[in-house]
């Protein structure tokens, strides 16, 4: 896409940028988390949701282009099925043993018991299993925090994403969940509260995004088909939120220039040398410390929701003073985009060009993170899985009789119709299969990881801004 078409585009989507900057400043008011610091050890707790390594995944990629000097680990200790009394049984083998100085706890999905909700499902009875299901969560809640804040941990609770009981999917209205799950939230932030500790809503502000483009596209949702787990662009979102209460900067990098006298006039997070200006051409080089956050296309309808771009990815360039219309913008010798001089004078945010060195550059970063969370998410995590599925209890194990005990469950399960019974039969299968990579798999996710390490510091970048005839 030309920077033409890209602030066309731009220009026609004011409205709803500013009902979207309205919605975040309201919704992420109060909302406070302390930054990730640099060898920092970060546990991602929390269900399916957590355990599909979408929206960590994109954290992650924010520190990284972000503060690549900052060295920050991040563990997937997110379950499928699980709720918080899960979280409690599997803290020692699961939580602790990866030493975090840094967990975020986001449960609640499976704890409120959503069968509770059926349509037909009412009675004094069924009320007293609900507010049982959540008491039972607010207990194990406050023992998962508890253990934490005693491990000297730095706790940040975030209120559950929604289960959207708004939209018109073909899944079955389990009315009333997401009224449970902002029970839970409220909780957790009374948790919060009391232990000092950080806090983040997911559940209030896409329940807002929800309603919103629901009253104009029935249809939408910002969660998904099955009303639980969000997409790509929904975890996306989840980690605006996440970082917008991290008080993360907007600015990736920022730099004025004068095009008349060809000088710096101001520079912001890179330095900039090298200015040279003949015939009406501009060049000169600059080193960012950071990288723009490269938004993958499966994300990129959040763009559309929440102001990410302008709170969060803003690498501002502008040129003043320039005599000709029309400029062509090359960067490493490839021309990135053309545009007017009045556009430059303004500022060109960099961020949205996908051409540039720099955001390529990023993006292999995402793709290297994206092949480790398939590694680590879908495969090494099953190991984890079936630990806790299956061998938490057991004892006096070796690898003979742990695979007979489990060819022995995969055989009772067969003939078994009902969904958790399938997926745990799936979890069993999967094991089996990846059990002969299981070592090839933890050096490629490694590897991947070396990769990231050694190309996430930002290149000095050699810029030529001429006239277009």
């Amino acid at each position: 896409m030309t920077l033409i078409r890209s602030i066309k585009n731009h220009n026609n989507s004011v409205r709803w940028w500013a009902a979207a900057l309205c919605l975040s400043l309201q919704l992420t008011a109060g909302a406070a988390a302390e930054p990730f610091r640099d060898g920092d050890r970060v546990c991602f707790i929390g269900d399916s949701i957590t355990h599909q390594m979408l929206y960590h995944t994109e954290i992650t990629l924010f520190y990284l282009t972000r503060f690549p000097d900052r060295q920050i680990e991040t563990f997937n200790c997110g379950f499928a099925g699980d709720t918080a009394a899960g979280a409690v049984r599997r803290y020692d083998w699961d939580i602790a043993a990866r030493k975090p100085t840094v967990a975020t706890v986001m449960l609640g999905m499976n704890d409120v018991n959503r069968g509770l909700y059926k349509p037909g499902t009412t009675g004094p009875d069924t009320e007293a299993k609900r507010k049982a299901a959540i008491a039972s969560h607010i207990k194990n809640m406050e023992m998962l925090a508890g253990r934490l804040h005693r491990d000297g941990v730095r706790l940040i609770l975030i209120g559950p994403s929604p289960y959207d009981q708004t939209g018109s999917q073909s899944e079955e209205n389990l009315f009333g969940v997401n009224d449970a799950l902002q029970a839970c939230g409220a909780a957790a932030r009374r948790l919060a509260e009391t232990l000092q500790a950080g806090w983040v809503d997911f559940n209030a502000p896409m329940e807002a995004i929800n309603r919103e483009w629901q009253a104009r596209q029935p249809g939408f949702t910002v969660v998904g088909p099955d009303r639980v787990h969000p997409g790509p662009a929904g975890h996306l979102v989840m980690a605006y939120l996440f970082l917008k209460a991290q008080g993360m900067p907007a600015i990736v990098s920022e730099m004025t220039l004068d095009g008349r006298q060809g000088k710096l006039v101001r520079h912001d997070n890179c330095e900039v040398s090298d200015i040279h200006l003949a015939d009406g051409t501009l060049t000169f080089t600059c080193r960012a410390a950071a990288l723009p956050f490269p938004v993958d296309k499966a994300c990129a309808p959040a763009l559309e929701w929440v102001p990410f771009t302008q709170e969060l990815n803003r690498e501002m360039l502008a040129v003043t003073g320039l005599s000709g219309e029309r400029y062509a913008l090359e960067i490493d010798g490839r021309r990135v985009a053309e545009t007017t001089a009045a556009a430059l004078a303004k500022g060109i945010n960099l961020a949205e060009l996908s051409d540039t060195p720099q955001h390529q550059q990023a993006m292999q970063l995402r793709k290297w993170l994206n092949e480790r969370a398939m590694i680590e998410g879908r495969k090494l995590r099953t190991f984890d899985h079936i630990e806790f599925l299956f061998f938490s209890d057991r004892e006096n194990r070796t690898p003979d009789s742990d695979r007979a005990y489990l060819e022995s469950k995969l055989a009772e399960l067969a003939g078994k119709d009902n969904v958790w019974h399938r997926y745990r039969a799936g979890v069993i299968k999967t094991y089996f299969e990846l059990l002969p990579e299981k070592d090839a798999l933890r050096r490629r996710s490694a590897e991947r990881m070396n990769s990231i390490r050694a190309n996430v510091t930002p290149r000095p970048r050699h810029y030529v801004i001429r006239p277009v005839k």
